[in-house]
């Protein structure tokens, strides 16, 4: 949907402080013992990786197929620099319910601090390069620009593909990247 400027930015403040807290609250609770702390990392990062998967197959699956949310989706591709989104506290509060709760249900607060804040980590990297791919100025031949030029391949291909924005990687496992050499 398109935002205010405001409403488009936030989340680069929120989702620092949402995962800050959530992984500073989990150190001011178990204390920094470096079991506890490899346990944080190694679930964050897994966060991480399951945020990779999330995104592709909700670009994939989601807004490429369910109706309004296709519609909006939509919009972007029509004007790709527009400060189009999810607002802050929709996603945040997505956030909590599919994967805060389930997960401390599951394993405990602590595996769940860390799962989140590593899922929003994800989330806030795919922000910024879906953000960057689309309006920046980038230095040809850099990692940025390859994935700009990627996601363009996305945007403007006659065959869907290339649903990951900040890894190519579920692309390959699904053969759906756009690449030369990727799908045939």
């Amino acid at each position: 949907m398109h935002l205010s400027k405001a409403g488009y930015y936030a989340d680069f403040v929120v989702y620092p402080v949402l995962i800050l807290s959530l992984l500073g609250y989990q150190l001011l609770q178990i204390g920094a013992g470096a079991l506890r702390l490899a346990m944080l990392v190694i679930v964050c990062i897994a966060g991480v990786c399951l945020w990779t998967l999330i995104e592709y197959l909700l670009h994939r699956y989601v807004l490429h197929r369910v109706p309004v949310l296709h519609d909006m989706h939509e919009a972007h591709h029509a004007d790709p620099s527009a400060l189009v989104g999810t607002p802050s506290w929709l996603s945040a509060l997505l956030f909590v319910v599919a994967a805060f709760l389930p997960a401390n249900w599951a394993f405990g607060s602590t595996a769940a601090c860390a799962l989140t804040a590593g899922m929003m980590l994800g989330y806030l990297c795919y922000v910024g390069v879906h953000h960057v791919t689309h309006h920046w100025r980038l230095v040809p031949g850099s990692w940025l620009y390859g994935l700009k030029h990627r996601h363009a391949r996305h945007h403007y291909a006659k065959t869907p593909g290339n649903f990951g924005v900040t890894t190519m990687f579920w692309d390959r496992v699904f053969g759906t990247g756009l690449e030369a050499g990727v799908r045939r």
